[in-house]
């Protein structure tokens, strides 16, 4: 996002409220562990499969060790 954008940032408890594309971050003890885009869900069993932005790489990540955040433009 462009630093002229204005962007809100939002708790997810719910994982069925992501969808594909929504940009994301999972932090641990008040630090970001990945920042990235969704790539699939199954929230049912606690789980985001994400696009790491960092390195490329996916990642899945459990919502019960992250607190997952949702990034967007305002």
């Amino acid at each position: 996002m462009s630093l002229l954008t204005a962007t809100a940032i939002t708790r997810i408890h719910d994982l069925g409220m992501l969808h594909r594309g929504d940009e994301i971050e999972a932090h641990r003890n008040r630090e970001v562990h990945y920042s990235g885009y969704v790539e699939d869900t199954a929230p049912g069993l606690g789980i985001v499969w994400i696009r790491d932005i960092s390195d490329g790489r996916r990642a899945i990540l459990h919502a019960d060790e992250y607190a997952i955040w949702q990034i967007s433009a305002e």
